[in-house]
């Protein structure tokens, strides 16, 4: 899926300290059966993306199987910032799809959302499995909101990871490094080879964001991440294992593992130059395959692998989700929530995979191939919230505090010391900012 807004996912637990907003007390029961013969469906898509082809193949073909009409506007993404408008009364559409963690912000956390519980009890339109059924329990937790209920469906899964060509670097795809010790080793070997081991687009926040991040959450896991950016006194910047984390990011900027020019270029200059074959790994999120591929030298083979825990710390894997919501206010929540069980049918929602190449949260959907290494950690591995949710969260902290704090130091301006000192400093001051 092609980046479309910072990913970040919700957990109940992160979604717990939001405060609930007033409006209209209405409430859409998706499972209770009113008759609706229509409904309408606002799309974060444009409406020639593959995407919206997908949804509104399934759409056309679900008004021809029931009668029920559906009414489609391609918003694009900023559909919610013009839903949000008309939540206090009765919402404008009856059904929204966009990433969780905006569904989350916007509808989700001020109580805004419809309970799709009766949408996850429902039977998937032609198969014998209920919608809870398809989607895999690991990923329920990520999916309800603060009392407990399920607010989101998915449709599909977004997550980050290396990413590396097959074809040429067949050793990572054989045996990819499990811990710190034995990445940085890998890397030592492809630099023997006078490859580059790393490319990095450090003047994008998002792309120089994600070493920080990760590192610090392979060391002290997504709680340990949300208690660093919430740390009012500073003492959670002082565990060792931020400053190992830290440590061990700045040996691989001042030991030469990044592509030359990695700190001055401009993106996506770098990630190019690793599609052609200029660097060996990326640490890029699951959109990179298809941005890269116009790019990608004659048989590239994507693949990838997780970065490696840092002392035996947390090894899980990031899941973001786009899918459908109901506002708790809309009118034809019924016949929104039989559609939701309709698309989810293997045969409709396959194309999200085919046609729009990203990963569904169905695992008996293949992901395409330049995904299949993604799909299987996911699979396999305990999953956790896109940037441990605080971007829900913290977001102002994240912009203000992280994100330059990350630049400054993949691109070499702060050591691992400083760099700790000064992420501690910025945050209890952030924090006594906010009151």
């Amino acid at each position: 899926m092609k980046r479309v807004i910072a990913l970040v996912a919700l957990t109940a637990a992160v979604i717990t300290t939001t405060t609930a907003c007033g409006g209209a007390t209405d409430s859409a029961d998706p499972g209770r059966d009113k008759g609706s013969t229509e409904f309408t469906y606002w799309s974060m898509w444009q409406e020639k993306e593959p995407q919206a082809q997908v949804i509104k193949a399934a759409a056309d073909s679900f008004t021809r199987d029931t009668g029920v009409k559906v009414t489609i506007q391609w918003h694009g993404r900023d559909v919610l910032k013009k839903l949000a408008p008309t939540l206090r009364g009765k919402a404008a559409a009856d059904l929204v799809d966009q990433s969780i963690n905006q569904l989350g912000s916007t509808l989700a956390s001020s109580r805004r959302a419809a309970d799709l519980g009766s949408v996850y009890d429902m039977t998937v339109t032609g198969e014998q499995q209920k919608v809870s059924e398809v989607i895999p329990a690991k990923y329920h937790p990520h999916l309800k909101d603060r009392d407990g209920r399920f607010y989101l469906v998915p449709y599909a899964v977004a997550s980050e990871a290396l990413w590396f060509n097959a074809a040429r670097f067949p050793e990572f795809a054989n045996a990819a490094p499990t811990n710190w010790e034995g990445f940085v080793a890998a890397l030592d070997a492809v630099k023997a080879k006078g490859i580059a081991p790393l490319a990095l687009d450090a003047d994008n926040v998002g792309a120089a964001e994600y070493w920080p991040l990760i590192a610090l959450i392979r060391a002290v896991g997504p709680d340990g991440m949300r208690k660093l950016a919430a740390d009012q006194d500073g003492a959670a910047w002082d565990d060792p294992r931020v400053a190992d984390a830290a440590g061990k990011l700045e040996h691989l900027v001042k030991g030469g593992y990044f592509a030359a020019g990695y700190d001055a270029g401009q993106y996506p200059a770098q990630q190019n130059a690793w599609a052609q074959g200029k660097a060996a790994l990326i640490l890029q999120g699951s959109w990179v395959p298809s941005e890269s591929k116009s790019y990608a030298a004659p048989g590239f083979s994507y693949s990838s692998f997780q970065l490696p825990a840092i002392n035996g710390g947390y090894d899980g894997v990031s899941a973001n989700f786009f899918g459908f919501a109901i506002p708790r206010t809309a009118r034809h929540g019924d016949a929104a929530g039989k559609f939701i069980a309709y698309f989810l049918n293997k045969s409709r929602l396959e194309g999200i995979a085919t046609k729009a190449e990203s990963i569904t949260p169905r695992e008996d959907i293949p992901a395409p191939a330049s995904l299949e290494s993604l799909q299987q950690a996911l699979r396999d591995g305990q999953v956790y919230p896109t940037a441990a949710g605080i971007g829900l969260l913290y977001g102002k902290w994240k912009s203000s505090v992280l994100q330059p704090g990350a630049q400054a130091l993949m691109q070499g301006r702060l050591g691992s010391q400083a760099w700790v000192a000064e992420m501690k400093r910025k945050t209890v001051e952030y924090w006594k900012a906010e009151g």
